[in-house]
């Protein structure tokens, strides 16, 4: 009788042995998969906490689906951060700004205009699809001219201007729960500040800095894929731990 290996009988193998062959059979990019990249682009993520839900995506505007779940959790009762108020106050330039200062937050003075604009000056437009992330820093009367017609729509609505020094620079810090990455101190203080005031999870914060010191110029979306390395880490490890994501 042979003593070879009987066909019919399962063949045992060792970790080792199935380590090796799962790396033959597979290649070693099976064996070193990570898990799915977080946060993704599009997505929105639900984070449940303190008997809260916390809405993290990239927009919050209105008439979308992040929107639209906020309304009905505030609905259904369901505490929400942030609400439905929150964010309609965020993007629109002159209300956010207001509601800043009402809160003791530096902000920039605003004015509304038609056509005259004072430079140089930081112009944001106030029409339905106007958005914060599109704002213009202007200091010539001809370049002026062509952005007003432009965020105007060539005259069909009003538009947002504030008049900054001419050694003012404007600078963007993205705030994540109210936590910021390699910003200034004073910048680090206004995300927590303005986090306490109108509770974004993800908002990029633009300020303008002169001799008078760090002032909101206004709130705006940021997208997943601007985030840089460090605060894309940031994010992703909140996610992983406590996130339950809506595809």
């Amino acid at each position: 009788m042979s003593l070879g290996a009987n066909p019919d009988m399962p063949q045992i193998f060792s970790i080792r042995q199935i380590y090796f062959l799962t790396r033959r059979l597979c290649g070693d990019a099976l064996m070193n998969k990570r898990k799915d990249h977080i946060p993704k682009r599009d997505i929105m993520y639900v984070l449940n906490e303190d008997d809260s839900q916390y809405i993290v995506n990239e927009s919050y505007f209105y008439k979308t689906e992040p929107y639209y779940t906020i309304v009905k959790n505030e609905n259904d009762e369901i505490r929400t951060i942030p609400s439905s108020s929150d964010v309609l106050d965020a993007y629109i330039v002159p209300i956010c700004l207001e509601k800043a200062k009402l809160a003791a937050i530096p902000v920039c003075e605003w004015i509304i205009s038609n056509v005259y604009v004072s430079l140089p000056a930081i112009v944001y437009g106030l029409n339905y699809f106007s958005t914060p992330s599109d704002h213009f820093l202007v200091s010539d009367l001809e370049e002026a001219k062509q952005i007003i017609k432009h965020v105007t729509n060539r005259g069909r609505y009003p538009f947002c201007y504030q008049k900054i020094s001419e050694r003012a620079t404007v600078v963007k810090c993205v705030s994540i729960f109210g936590k910021t990455i390699n910003c200034c101190e004073k910048s680090r203080d206004m995300a927590e500040r303005i986090y306490e005031v109108f509770r974004l999870p993800l908002v990029e914060i633009v300020m303008v800095k002169d001799e008078a010191g760090c002032r909101l110029s206004s709130l705006s979306p940021v997208k997943y894929s601007q985030l840089s390395k460090d605060e894309t880490e940031m994010l992703q490890d909140l996610l992983d731990k406590r996130v339950r994501h809506l595809e």
